[in-house]
């Protein structure tokens, strides 16, 4: 086989282990063969990437987006004709692996168009990030995001739900367990899904082999979800010290989604409801995920409908004190944790994907170049090489 030479001014392998002058990643098909680090006496040749200038990441991973959505008048999106979204998801999906995410879990589509893409990637007829899909979110009737979800009400129903996802083929499921931001009239704490409820979601996913995810943002549900033993809380933006601890305890994720506010916030046709909703968070939010850090919290971000735009969460982490290594792990390493591919994805290492991203910059000492994209590798293939 064929071995290509990846030369790196500096690689930060993903790991937390202290970054390395002078590395070269070699690349053999979709894989990488080796990784050796402060070279000498070498130079790219023929067919080799040279990549001196730049600080190597491994692919990123967002582990909360919806490709067919977009920050803004979520019910007014929900309306467009179908072929539209699926449109819109294609050159989403093209816009974040050419901005570094090489991995991407998208949580809730309409009509299942998610499982589509996913089938389009794998077979090249679209340009995107490898995709873990969860095919329609579970809502309770008139809950958040009924516009775009599976409205289902008692525990019988949400287990049918359940099921409905993975013989469409879903890679996992998602929950809709509290209210939210973008609903008209939806109270982000308060429990739309009952105890019996949502034990019945949790229960379903697990026994069919499926992680399962919440979204939940605080109040009661958070508490029951946790203890139910839900893989990740989405969100999270109004949990407690002791619900934290408590996810320790567990071992849940928290996916930090907080790089929306600022596209929120800066969109003029958002809805005043939606904006008077996140501001009220954002304080409540930061205090959290600072907390989070220190109880150890796993942590994992997205970008939820602010697509290809990694930079802006872990710009938030970085301000509520996590490192930027810390913040770069979040988006890396943790995140193929979260989605049971650590042992393929998140890390430079030997066996691994040639999952691989160039940076103008070093990212350890200014988290903002990592929007200075420069090289993608997605599986040995280049998408962006300027």
């Amino acid at each position: 086989m064929d071995v290509t030479r990846v030369f790196c001014g500096q690689l930060i392998d993903g790991t937390g282990a202290a970054a390395v002058k002078n590395a070269v990643v070699e690349v053999g098909g979709e894989r990488i063969a080796r990784v050796r680090g402060a070279v000498t006496g070498e130079a790219p040749g023929g067919g080799d990437v040279d990549l001196r200038h730049y600080s190597v990441i491994p692919g990123l991973i967002d582990c909360h987006d919806h490709l067919a959505i977009d920050a803004g008048d979520e019910v007014a999106q929900s309306k467009e004709p179908i072929a539209y979204s699926v449109i819109k998801g294609v050159a989403t999906a093209r816009r974040m692996l050419r901005s570094g995410i090489t991995t991407l879990r998208d949580v809730g589509e309409q009509e299942h168009i998610d499982i589509s893409w996913r089938r389009a990637i794998q077979q090249g007829l679209m340009e995107g990030p490898d995709i873990l899909v969860s095919g329609q979110f579970i809502a309770r009737t008139g809950g958040h995001g009924w516009f775009f979800g599976n409205e289902v009400d008692g525990a019988d129903a949400v287990r049918a739900s359940v099921r409905k996802q993975i013989k469409a083929g879903v890679d996992l499921i998602k929950i809709m367990i509290t209210g939210g931001m973008s609903t008209p009239g939806s109270v982000p704490t308060v429990a739309e899904y009952t105890k019996e409820e949502i034990e019945a979601a949790v229960d379903e996913a697990h026994r069919a082999g499926k992680k399962i995810a919440a979204h939940v943002h605080g109040g009661s549900g958070a508490t029951v979800a946790i203890l139910a033993g839900i893989d990740s809380v989405e969100h999270g933006g109004y949990l407690t010290e002791e619900q934290q601890k408590l996810m320790v305890e567990k071992g849940t994720y928290l996916v930090a989604t907080t790089g929306l506010v600022k596209g929120i916030l800066n969109d003029p046709a958002a809805p005043s409801s939606y904006i008077e909703k996140i501001k009220a968070g954002i304080e409540r939010t930061n205090n959290m995920l600072a907390r989070a850090r220190k109880l150890g919290v796993k942590v994992a971000v997205g970008g939820d409908t602010w697509h290809a735009r990694t930079v802006d969460e872990l710009e938030t982490l970085v301000k509520v004190g996590y490192t930027n290594m810390e913040a770069i792990q979040c988006a890396t390493g943790n995140g193929a944790d979260l989605c049971g591919l650590l042992d393929s994805v998140g890390t430079v290492e030997a066996g691994k994907l040639a999952n691989l991203v160039a940076v103008d910059g070093d990212p350890l000492a200014d988290i903002h170049v990592l929007e200075n994209v420069r090289f993608v590798m997605k599986r040995g293939t280049t998408y962006v090489d300027s």
